[in-house]
């Protein structure tokens, strides 16, 4: 007789995207510190695109083989929201905006989920899929609003995600854990891999620019990331809420020593 085992899908819960900080040859990409929270999970189905082939002889198939290349996630959440909207597709958010230009590029990033399993003696398991390196298919992004009629029918953001290999040729983890808090726990540790980044988010207000410009950038744990102001220093400069301006050196700002996300604030009065 079979294996009467049960280990049967039951739902889907969170959906996450981790950007890319960088990534290094023969190893795991390093992501950002912080992950983006796409809303409830709602939908997370992955089809494999493969190449493939066959050898045929004396007038018979003898051999027919694939190869994996790449793949898709088709994901819906509950959330439909500009920022994150505008971290998947590489748009710019900024003061409540989201701004899209036909030059916009759609980052890397891992994309995960998780699966709650239902087993025979009804305990619920909860497998873990990491996708190392996805990017959100402009081509998949989707606008649509309709009319309220009798009934009430809302809709669920839609993205579609590319996954491809990392530089050490692995795609994807799948991982089985006992409890909820494991399984987000498990996400945790595949994102912060050996090295953490953190955002360093930089925003505007007045006449003035800066080198990076307005916009977040990733800095590996550690590190130090230098803002330079040019020729005009900013008339006040906040950093996570705290004034720094009298920190403004030769028209530069350096956040030293990276152990957290940093928001920097720069105004210049008119």
């Amino acid at each position: 007789m079979g294996n009467k085992a049960v280990k049967v899908p039951l739902g889907m819960r969170s959906s996450y995207f981790f950007p890319i900080a960088s990534e290094p040859d023969n190893a795991h990409p390093i992501y950002a510190a912080t992950r983006v929270d796409m809303g409830a999970a709602v939908k997370g189905y992955l089809s494999v695109t493969v190449a493939s082939g066959d050898v045929s002889g004396d007038d018979a198939a003898l051999l027919h083989f694939e190869q994996w290349t790449s793949a898709q996630v088709d994901v819906e959440t509950t959330l439909s929201d500009l920022e994150v909207n505008s971290i998947l597709y590489g748009h710019t958010y900024e003061d409540g905006k989201e701004t899209s230009n036909m030059a916009d590029s759609a980052p890397n990033g891992a994309y995960a989920f998780i699966e709650p399993l239902l087993l025979k003696s009804k305990k619920v398991v909860y497998r873990v899929t990491w996708i190392y390196k996805t990017t959100a298919m402009q081509s998949a992004e989707k606008q649509e609003a309709d009319t309220r009629k009798n009934d009430f029918n809302p809709k669920n953001n839609a993205v579609s995600l590319y996954a491809m290999a990392d530089n050490t040729g692995a795609w994807r983890e799948r991982k089985d854990l006992n409890t909820l808090e494991n399984a987000e726990a498990f996400i945790t540790a595949l994102a912060q891999g050996k090295t953490a980044a953190y955002a360093v988010t930089i925003q505007h207000e007045g006449g003035g620019a800066s080198t990076p410009g307005a916009g977040t950038v990733y800095v590996t744990s550690g590190q130090s990331q230098v803002i330079d102001f040019g020729a005009t220093d900013p008339t006040a400069l906040y950093d996570n809420a705290v004034n720094v301006t009298a920190k403004i050196l030769n028209h530069k700002y350096t956040i030293s020593s990276i152990a957290a996300d940093h928001k920097i604030l720069a105004i210049w009065s008119t």
